[in-house]
Order: structure tokens, then C-alpha cells, then sequence
């Protein structure tokens, strides 16, 4: 059968209980090249499970699955986990209300930057825009700021992180200054 040489060698899932434990991503649903080969079940997810390491899911057919992955791998839309040799567990996230900005020039995307960092908001910044889950504190903010943002329906591919372009609050820091004093005592 073409496609049975795979090189992805995922370790075999063990059971917890009466659950699967599923511990290694085996690849994104968009690099499988033979899927069809492939019995596949889908877990909605929301965005916010991407950044997860432990999660349970049940799947559209019913099924529950414990996910357990190590803190250097990432989740993300269509992350593919092996059941059995020709069988697939797919996360899907479901679309989130989001607010799309799209800063005017790079002035105007400093602006914004320093505001969401303000408001300790997680953010993706990506194609000149700044995409974060819809907020009624944002969205006044951005009124009152007269910046020109939309409502979309997003899946998103990826955990958000908290905007890094901003300014870092560092309360409890020291100031390092050379001094010289001759004549102290």
C-alpha cells in the first residue's frame, strides 16, 4: 500500500483508567498526504486549549482522550495525534469572535501596541495586523482612540501571547548606575 512506509514514528498511546493518553503530535492535519488512507476523528477545541499541555477531549464520535505533550511542543488547528495505524485524532478549534486591526503605518501599530499591552491583552501580529479575541474594554478603548478595527469569525491557528512590542512594566527593579565618590567614608 503506497504511503505505508510512513517516517512518522509516533509512540503508541497508553491507557489511564479507561482513557487514552495520547503524548506525541504526530503531524498537522495539512502535511498528511495520504489522509484519505486515514479513519479520522475530530475534537472541537477552543483557541485558547492551544496553549495547553494537558487537555481531555471527546471526539465527534463520542470518544474521550486525554492529550499529555511536553512543555517544548505546541498544539495547534489540525494537530493529528495516531490512535492506531490507519486511525487519527484531529483537533479543530472553533471559530472565535476576534478583533482584526490593521494599524496604518508603523506609528499608529506602536500606538496600538502600547495600548493592548496596557490592557495585558494575548495577541497574534501577522500580516500587518493585529488580531485579538473580541473585548467590550478593547473595543471602547479602540472607539475612543478613533482606530478603525472589524468583527471577524476566526479560527485560529495558534495559541495568542501577550503582545511583546509593547513596554514591560518592571516594578520591583534596580537601577544600575556607575557612581564614583572619592572622598567617602
Amino acid at each position: 500500500m503506497e504511503g505505508a512506509g510512513c517516517t512518522h514514528e509516533a509512540p503508541a498511546p497508553f491507557l489511564k483508567g479507561h482513557l487514552m493518553v495520547l503524548t506525541e503530535i504526530f503531524d498537522n492535519v495539512s502535511n498528511i498526504a495520504d489522509l484519505a488512507d486515514y479513519h479520522v476523528e475530530t475534537a472541537d477545541i477552543a483557541s485558547d486549549d492551544l496553549a495547553k499541555k494537558i487537555l481531555r477531549v471527546t471526539t465527534d464520535h463520542g470518544n474521550d482522550y486525554g492529550i499529555r505533550i511536553p512543555d517544548e511542543e505546541q498544539l495547534e488547528n489540525g494537530s493529528a495525534f495516531k490512535l492506531g495505524d490507519h486511525e487519527l485524532l484531529v483537533l479543530s478549534v472553533i471559530p472565535d469572535e476576534v478583533i482584526v486591526i490593521a494599524p496604518a503605518d508603523i506609528d499608529q501599530m506602536g500606538t496600538i501596541a502600547h495600548m493592548l499591552g496596557n490592557l495585558h491583552k494575548p495577541v497574534v501580529v501577522k500580516g500587518g495586523t493585529i488580531t485579538l479575541l473580541r473585548d467590550p474594554v478593547v473595543e471602547k478603548t479602540l472607539d475612543e482612540q478613533e482606530v478603525v478595527y472589524k468583527i471577524e469569525k476566526q479560527s485560529l491557528e495558534h495559541a495568542m501571547h501577550y503582545a511583546q512590542l509593547a513596554h514591560h512594566h518592571h516594578h520591583e527593579h534596580e537601577h544600575h548606575h556607575e557612581h564614583h565618590h572619592e572622598d567617602e567614608a
